[in-house]
């Protein structure tokens, strides 16, 4: 049987059609292979759950710098906007100011949620899960005027006293104003 024109141009259409699926699987294949899951922990981030015995101890032993205790979430916009700030307050006062995350995440969220939140910021300061499983006490530890409102900061001087309060996002500047106000 010799073949038709019109079962020549079928096979020639099946056949560019193998040829697609095989370069489109060799383009995307070696990709999905070695791409790392996003929740993945980043080799550099450690996150541990933290008590009010703990950040008592943060607060107290201050070793003459400034701390910047910042509450966030990984739900909280805000917060997202917020970190870019806080990173380049940490590059630019290194060595004069502590600055520390806390988030309100659930423990459990710590693989599929915080690690890739904290990846993505390429975070340089230290951060923390909190352990305390009843907020209000662990609101009115850190100030009692503060709602519990995200994000939250609160600034304390060299010797370990809060010397402010910031509800809500803040930027770089209005953060730089305090901290330059109590670092030596």
């Amino acid at each position: 049987m010799i073949p038709t024109q019109k079962h020549l141009d079928v096979q020639l259409k099946e056949f560019n059609m193998k040829i697609r699926q095989i370069l489109i699987y060799s383009i995307i294949f070696p990709f999905v292979i070695f791409i790392q899951p996003q929740y993945a922990q980043p080799a550099n981030i450690k996150i541990n759950e933290i008590n009010l015995d703990e950040l008592a101890e943060i607060i107290n032993n201050r070793d003459g710098k400034t701390l910047l205790i910042n509450i966030w979430a990984t739900w909280c916009i805000p917060c997202r906007e917020e970190f870019p700030d806080l990173i380049k307050l940490t590059d630019q006062y290194e060595g004069k100011i502590d600055v520390v995350g806390i988030s309100i995440d659930y423990p459990d969220e710590l693989e599929s949620k915080v690690y890739p939140f904290l990846n993505k910021f390429q975070i340089n300061f230290t951060n923390y899960i909190s352990a305390e499983k009843n907020a209000e006490k662990f609101i009115n530890f850190l100030n009692i005027k503060w709602n519990g409102a995200l994000p939250a900061s609160f600034i304390y001087d060299t010797e370990g006293e809060q010397v402010k309060l910031f509800v809500g996002k803040k930027s770089f500047e209005e953060f730089e104003e305090v901290v330059l106000e109590y670092t030596n």
